[in-house]
C-alpha cells in the first residue's frame, strides 16, 4: 500500500438541488454532507423533484447562506428581488411525501411566497420549494455507501470529491478538440483535492485528516448536467464534456458511461471542520 500527501483545494456547498452553489473557506462535517448541503430540493406539481438535467435555467439561480438565512437570486433578473428562508424556522405545515429518483421522502413546504418565487424564477408554474423533514431518507445503494448512510437531497453519496488533475486531463482533451475548457463547478463537487495523478481518486480507499476521514465508495457516473453552460444554462450542442470523458475515463462496468469524481461518505469526525487547505492522507489500493 503506498500512502501519499494531498490538499484540500476547494469546498463547496448547494444548499438547493440543482441550483448553483458557492464555495466556503470551511464547513462542518455531517454524515449527510456538509452542513445544508442539498438540504432543499424544488418539486413540480406531482411532487416530484426537478433538475438541470431537464431544465438547463435552474443554474442561473445562484444561492448562498448568511447568518442562518438561504437566499436565492436570479443572476439575469436583477429586479427580482431574491428569496430569504430562515434556515431555523421549520415550517409547522404538515409533512408529505416528494418523489426523488425512486426514492419516497418526507419534506416540508416553504410555503406559498416561495413556490410562486422559483416558478417565476425558472419560468415553469406550480414549482414549490421543499427541505427535508427529519426523516431519513431510504438508502437506495446500501451495497455501496452502507446500510446506515443516509443523505439528504444528493443523487446518491453524501460527498462527491473531484481531482484537480482530473478536470486538467478533461480541459486539455476538450481544447485538443477544438472545444473550450469548463470550469470545475459544471461537476458540482462538494470537495476539490489536488497533489495526484489525473483519475488516480479512483483508486484510492480514502482520505484521513487528524480530525476526520472519508471513504471512498465508487466513480461517479455523469449526467448531461456538467453540459450545461453556468452562464447561459443552455446545454453544449455537441454534449461535451459528456462524450469525451466517456472516452477517455468510462465508468468500471460500462464503457459508454463517463466517471468524472468520487462517491464517498464520511467515516469519522461528525460535525468537526474541514477546512481549504487541510493535508490528507491518501492510501492507494
Amino acid at each position: 500500500m503506498i500512502t501519499q500527501t494531498v490538499n484540500i483545494q476547494q469546498l463547496s456547498i448547494y444548499p438547493v438541488k440543482s441550483l448553483r452553489g458557492f464555495t466556503v473557506d470551511s464547513a462542518t462535517l455531517t454524515p449527510q454532507g456538509l452542513a445544508h448541503d442539498r438540504q432543499w430540493m424544488i418539486i413540480d406539481s406531482n411532487n416530484r423533484f426537478v433538475t438541470q438535467r431537464k431544465h438547463g435555467q435552474m443554474v442561473l439561480i445562484h444561492t448562498e447562506i448568511i447568518d442562518q438565512q438561504l437566499i436565492l437570486r436570479h443572476r439575469q433578473q436583477p429586479n427580482h428581488a431574491p428569496l430569504i428562508i430562515d434556515i431555523a424556522h421549520v415550517p409547522t405545515t404538515p409533512e408529505f411525501d416528494a418523489i426523488i429518483w425512486k426514492d419516497t421522502c418526507r419534506v416540508i413546504d416553504e410555503g406559498d411566497a416561495a413556490g410562486q418565487w422559483i416558478s417565476e424564477a425558472i419560468g415553469i408554474p406550480e414549482l414549490r420549494l421543499v427541505r427535508m423533514a427529519n426523516t431519513p431518507r431510504p438508502q437506495s445503494k446500501p451495497d455501496l455507501l452502507g446500510e446506515n448512510t443516509h443523505t439528504y437531497f444528493a443523487d446518491a453519496a453524501p460527498y462527491l470529491i473531484a481531482n484537480t488533475a482530473s478536470l486538467d486531463a478533461v480541459n486539455q482533451q476538450l481544447r485538443d478538440n477544438g472545444f473550450d475548457a469548463v470550469p470545475m463547478e459544471n461537476f458540482r463537487p462538494n470537495i476539490v483535492i489536488d497533489g495526484i495523478e489525473a483519475f488516480i481518486e479512483h483508486t484510492l480507499d480514502g482520505l484521513t485528516h487528524t480530525d476526520y476521514a472519508l471513504e471512498h465508495c465508487y466513480p461517479c457516473q455523469r449526467c448531461v448536467m456538467p453540459t450545461v453552460d453556468i452562464a447561459t444554462g443552455q446545454r453544449h450542442p455537441k454534449q461535451q464534456p459528456f462524450s469525451l470523458i466517456s472516452d477517455i475515463n468510462a465508468m468500471p462496468d460500462n464503457p459508454k458511461a463517463p466517471a468524472f469524481g468520487e462517491n464517498a461518505i464520511l467515516l469519522t469526525g461528525e460535525n468537526n471542520i474541514i477546512r481549504v487547505g487541510d493535508k490528507l492522507n491518501v492510501s492507494l489500493k
